[in-house]
């Protein structure tokens, strides 16, 4: 039996030329034969710039029942208003839960608003995934489930290191006229041009052996190795770039780095580098998919933690909640 392609998901997430609809709809239909458990699978974009209102902003659904993505919304918001601490549970499950893992079975059995939307159908569960950044936009995906249980350690090592491309190519698509092509690499890994920050030589080198990573990632071992392709293929280079198949007027195949790297507006008294790291763990994200987020080696990723919390005072991550959102901490 073969395994699902999962670097399809991650190729959907950079396919920029496509609609809004389209690269939504793509997302999701990719991501249907691993997420799917009978019910459809719903992709959506979201703005959480303000904390206390999480807008929705597009959404598409790979599956038969219209109807299906609608309900998702509503057990949603639902689950927002019934969570004991929304932002607690976020970073104790991370990009990857399921209602009944964060509310717990028997809570969940009791909202009794989220069983009338789901049990029509058959549902009594929900999968999510959330691919957010330091930018406060990201995209989401859903899957209803028919029994209650908890993401698999399975699924949160897969989808964790997945979302972490779909908010990459969602802050590409948003921002591109404000990304430039920094290098061009042929797909063999060698710089055929280079400017600004990728002209340092050990840019060059990250850029080629990042280049190298993503097509080993999207040969064969998708096929045989799913998870090794997913480990292969970080969601930036070196916390900077973000790498894209261009083609010339003869259809020859080139290989872009533009800058992709998140914007952290705060705190301003932190490195840029440094807001990124601390804002990646308030949205609960270890430090290990921190780093393959970034592109960027663990000791690089746990000093530019460290420092931030010296900077700021706070001793852990609830501290810095507390200091950016009195009220809102574990």
């Amino acid at each position: 039996m073969s395994q699902p392609d999962l670097v399809s998901v991650i190729e959907s997430a950079y396919a920029i030329e496509a609609s809004e609809a389209e690269w939504l709809m793509g997302i999701a239909r990719a991501a249907r034969g691993e997420l799917d458990a009978g019910f459809g699978v719903g992709a959506w974009t979201f703005d959480a710039r303000e904390v206390s209102r999480v807008r929705v902003l597009g959404t598409a659904l790979a599956g038969d029942d219209p109807q299906v993505l609608h309900r998702m919304q509503q057990c949603s918001a639902h689950f927002e208003q019934s969570a004991r601490d929304l932002r607690a549970d976020v970073l104790r499950f991370g990009p990857c839960q399921t209602f009944s893992q964060v509310l717990g079975e028997d809570t969940l059995a009791r909202q009794a608003d989220v069983q009338a939307v789901m049990g029509p159908i058959g549902a009594r569960d929900m999968l999510g995934v959330i691919g957010a950044d330091p930018t406060g936009m990201g995209l989401g995906l859903g899957a209803l489930l028919p029994t209650p249980r908890p993401a698999t350690r399975g699924e949160v090592r897969r989808w964790s290191r997945i979302v972490a491309h779909l908010a990459a190519g969602y802050r590409l698509r948003r921002t591109l006229a404000h990304r430039p092509v920094q290098a061009v690499l042929s797909p063999a890994g060698r710089v055929e041009h280079a400017e600004g920050g990728a002209r340092a030589s050990e840019a060059r080198e990250a850029l080629k052996r990042a280049a190298l990573s993503v097509d080993r990632a999207r040969g064969r071992l998708r096929r045989e190795d799913g998870d090794e392709a997913l480990e292969t293929w970080r969601g930036l280079v070196a916390g900077r770039w973000t790498l894209l198949d261009q083609f010339d007027s003869d259809g020859r195949r080139f290989v872009v780095a533009r800058r992709n790297d998140p914007e952290a507006a705060f705190p301003l008294n932190l490195t840029e580098r440094e807001r990124q790291v601390l804002i990646y763990r308030v949205l609960g994200h270890p430090l290990k998919l921190i780093a393959y987020e970034l592109g960027l080696g663990m000791s690089t990723v746990s000093a530019a933690l460290a420092r931030a919390l010296t900077k700021l005072g706070a001793d852990s991550i609830a501290d810095v909640i507390r200091l950016l959102l009195p009220g809102e901490a574990p």
